[in-house]
């Protein structure tokens, strides 16, 4: 096999595309293979497939894999034909996509790097500007995306909001109980949910079965609004019950240090964490110094003993006397008599619904919130993002699960 027909293998060549000639630069390491169609080709109109003359010739040159130690491009004189129904049109070539100067295999290259790196490391690495790296992640994301045809949904889905930047800038993230991300939608408010929702089909609508969510309000009316029976999907995830309740004993914690006696805070001193274990973890040292700081703080200590009751009753096996359970938990909690706690008390009583969706159908967004550390470690990586869309396709690209092979 001699060098034009080697090349014309490796780039995939068929008629009426030929390699013309080849040349080597040492001085510039590179190795240069040049194109050409051959003479006589009856060219066609890729709109319509009719048979057109040719007006003129482009010059463009693509990038491609290296040659041993050296870069290797491929130029060629591009046909451009005259259509009388579409004008003039540049012909395709097939070792290349339309608009962009760097062979498929190139770019299949990149976005293998691409998967592993970052767009600054993988422009470094390759010799290549920011914009071109960036613009192969965009052409493949664009592509994936495209083959879904459709908008993703899921029978469980998840949608929890992650931080673009500082200043409250946020971005809704909608993934399903795999960790995927099925869609990305500026904000964290009600048209960010409610946008994707009313982008569905209605098959795609019935055939969610739960939506799990932290407590937040706005995705809460989304849901209600464009989700049919959404009061038997919605999942309150067991995370933001279990902070909610931590916060309580925490804050009341800080509260009561202040109204205890000098000399009994001693024993409370540094008990913030102690309030953290459960029953099950409370042995030796810490089982002391916890008794030690309940007899000075008892409204701790109470609030304390109803965040471990709640802790048992999600952790039981959903049935019949769930919600007797529920309600049995909230009233207790009101007669205790500190404030915070009834407060989470009536919050809990109003999403008890969400509560006992999660644990009939055993879903929380603990995927979610791991897709969330990911994309805020995605971040950092990169060293932060300026514009939003750019952030929104490098989630894409990293955990859409696209199909972006060229």
């Amino acid at each position: 096999m001699d060098e034009k027909s080697l090349y014309a293998h490796i780039l995939n060549l068929s008629i009426p595309w030929q390699v013309k000639s080849l040349s080597l630069d040492e001085n510039a390491g590179s190795v240069t293979v040049t194109v050409e169609i051959a003479k006589n080709t009856q060219l066609t109109c890729p709109t319509c497939g009719k048979s057109c003359p040719i007006h003129d010739h482009r010059h463009r040159k693509w990038r491609h894999l290296d040659t041993c130690q050296f870069a290797t491009i491929v130029e060629a004189d591009v046909p451009r034909i005259m259509c009388p129904e579409h004008g003039y049109q540049t012909l395709s070539v097939p070792w290349a996509g339309p608009g962009s100067r760097y062979t498929l295999l190139f770019e299949s290259f990149v976005i293998s790097w691409l998967k592993i790196s970052t767009v600054d490391a993988v422009r470094k690495q390759l010799r290549l500007s920011w914009n071109a790296v960036d613009n192969i992640m965009q052409r493949a994301v664009k592509r994936g995306l495209a083959r879904r045809k459709t908008p993703q949904a899921a029978r469980h889905l998840c949608v929890d909001e992650v931080a673009f930047k500082k200043g409250h800038q946020y971005v809704t993230v909608i993934s399903d109980t795999q960790g995927q991300a099925l869609e990305l939608k500026d904000d964290r408010g009600v048209e960010s949910l409610a946008g994707y929702l009313r982008s569905l089909g209605d098959r795609q609508i019935e055939s969610i079965k739960t939506l799990s969510m932290d407590m937040n309000l706005s995705y809460i009316s989304a849901a209600r609004l464009h989700l049919p029976n959404a009061v038997e999907k919605i999942a309150f995830d067991h995370f933001h019950v279990a902070k909610m309740l931590c916060a309580v004993v925490d804050k009341t914690r800080q509260l009561e240090m202040k109204t205890i006696p000098l000399p009994a805070r001693k024993s409370a001193h540094r008990s913030r964490y102690l309030w953290l274990y459960g029953r099950h973890k409370r042995h030796g040292r810490i089982a002391e110094r916890l008794e030690a700081a309940q007899m000075v703080l008892p409204d701790t200590s109470r609030c304390w003993a109803m965040k471990a009751l709640a802790r048992e009753l999600w952790n039981r096996r959903y049935d019949e006397h769930s919600r007797r359970l529920w309600l049995e938990w909230i009233g207790m909690a009101k007669d205790v008599g500190v404030p915070l706690l009834s407060s989470a008390a009536r919050t809990l009583r109003k999403r008890l619904y969400g509560i006992l969706n999660a644990m009939k159908h055993r879903v929380s967004n603990g995927n979610a919130e791991s897709l969330n550390s990911k994309i805020r470690l995605l971040r950092i990586k990169s060293r932060g993002y300026r514009n939003k869309e750019r952030f929104k396709v490098a989630v894409m690209f990293h955990y859409g699960r696209l199909n972006m092979l060229l």
